[in-house]
């Protein structure tokens, strides 16, 4: 007799195979040996089947796949529509199995790691293709963000993807806006054939590393990844290194925001790819591009911080930070105000400009301080009119326009 599996079984062993598990290929090769049940699976069942545990979670079911196995004569003339292979099964003769048992139950398969156990069990949850890209672009980070979009399922409660603060709408408008258009940061995205997101990630492809023990100019890295699916991360992780992104999160978590993995060898400085590494990073604001306002939660360049007049996002505080990308509701906190007038940094919070420029832009009068000299409107506000030339904004009072968007959620 061979070894007989149901349709959803054999499906769902292609589709793992198919996104990288090994053990799922390995078994399928194994089901496809044209030999009696006996050389290739141990003990007495014949028949294999999955089916799905589910748990109701917070707009998403989380999905556990377990494996059925029994001994189902089909020529015994008591079996029920015994010549169709997938005939029900009599409840008693079946046996629920966890997919470590299950891959046990093949007698020719190699000890495999715990990772490509993890891997399995993952990947068995879904019953799809799964494809990575690497996409830029406002509207396509905003869709990757969006809620809305995320697949249903998962195979955890603690689902990344579904419990990030960032995934409602508006939120999701903003952190687009941010990446694409300030920020200048590509994006990793996971989808299924139906085009569900199963995780994201943010892609920054010019850091600077200004001191370092590895010779490193610039890297370029992904950030943490987001997935509603465990074995995603490796699906994400591998389609870096494959568009030659050198560095990865050593940890996938908001906390160890220096330590990362090569994903790529880099010959010129002896990196060797799975060589971990800790630095210290700088990803420069490139331009002033449209920012509406807003910014997301950051788990790695999380400090704003301003240096020659330019901006910066870094992954560690320090001298020049001026905010804090830590804030759930989609703005920056202020550490440190930018003055309008000089682009000086200072400490003076009840006061946008700094001493020297307020002192001779402002007098003291009986009723109060005043501004000295004329003003002029400016997209429905008033500032005075020192701080504009040739009906522009001069570059410190640009800068200022462009860093209190941060601070609007």
């Amino acid at each position: 007799m061979k070894v007989n599996a149901s349709s959803e079984l054999k499906s769902r062993l292609a589709h793992a195979a198919e996104n990288g598990s090994v053990i799922a290929r390995d078994i399928l090769a194994e089901l496809k040996k044209n030999v009696d049940v006996t050389e290739i699976v141990r003990g007495f069942c014949n028949h294999f089947s999955t089916k799905r545990k589910r748990t109701s979670c917070d707009g998403f079911q989380k999905i556990r796949i377990v494996f059925t196995a029994c001994n189902k004569d089909l020529s015994n003339g008591n079996f029920p529509d015994r010549n169709n292979p997938q005939a029900p099964l009599f409840p008693e003769n079946r046996v629920d199995m966890e997919p470590s048992t299950f891959i046990r139950q093949f007698k020719n398969l190699p000890e495999y790691p715990e990772t490509d156990m993890a891997y399995f069990a993952s990947a068995i949850c879904v019953d799809s293709k799964v494809t990575v890209r690497l996409l830029e672009g406002m509207q396509d980070i905003y869709e990757a963000y969006d809620g809305d979009n995320y697949s249903p399922i998962a195979d955890d409660t603690a689902s990344t993807l579904h419990n990030s603060c960032m995934r409602y709408p508006d939120k999701a408008r903003n952190a687009a806006d941010f990446y694409a258009n300030f920020a200048g940061a590509k994006i990793l995205v996971a989808r299924d054939e139906s085009n569900n997101v199963l995780g994201r990630a943010i892609v920054w492809e010019h850091v600077r590393c200004p001191v370092n023990d590895y010779g490193l100019d610039t890297v370029s890295l992904t950030d943490r990844i987001y997935s509603s699916h465990a074995f995603v991360i490796g699906m994400m992780q591998h389609e870096a290194r494959r568009n030659g992104i050198l560095l990865r999160r050593k940890f996938n978590d908001y906390h160890h925001t220096k330590e990362y993995v090569a994903l790529n060898s880099l010959q010129e400085t002896g990196i060797v790819a799975g060589q971990e590494l800790q630095l210290a990073l700088i990803v420069d604001v490139p331009a002033f591009r449209w920012h509406k306002k807003g910014v997301p939660y950051m788990d790695t360049f999380y400090s704003i911080a301003m240096k020659a007049g330019k901006i910066e996002l870094r992954n560690y505080e320090g001298d020049g930070q001026i905010a804090t990308c830590r804030n759930i509701g989609g703005s920056a906190v202020r550490t440190m105000q930018v003055c309008p007038g000089c682009g000086k940094i200072h400490g003076g919070f009840g006061n946008v400009f700094c001493s020297s420029c307020k002192s001779s832009l402002y007098a003291s009068t009986v009723f109060g301080e005043v501004i000295k000299g004329t003003v002029r409107d400016y997209k429905g506000e008033v500032y005075p009119s020192v701080l504009f030339k040739k009906g522009r904004p001069i570059p410190p009072f640009r800068t200022y326009l462009q860093l209190e968007k941060l601070f609007i959620s």
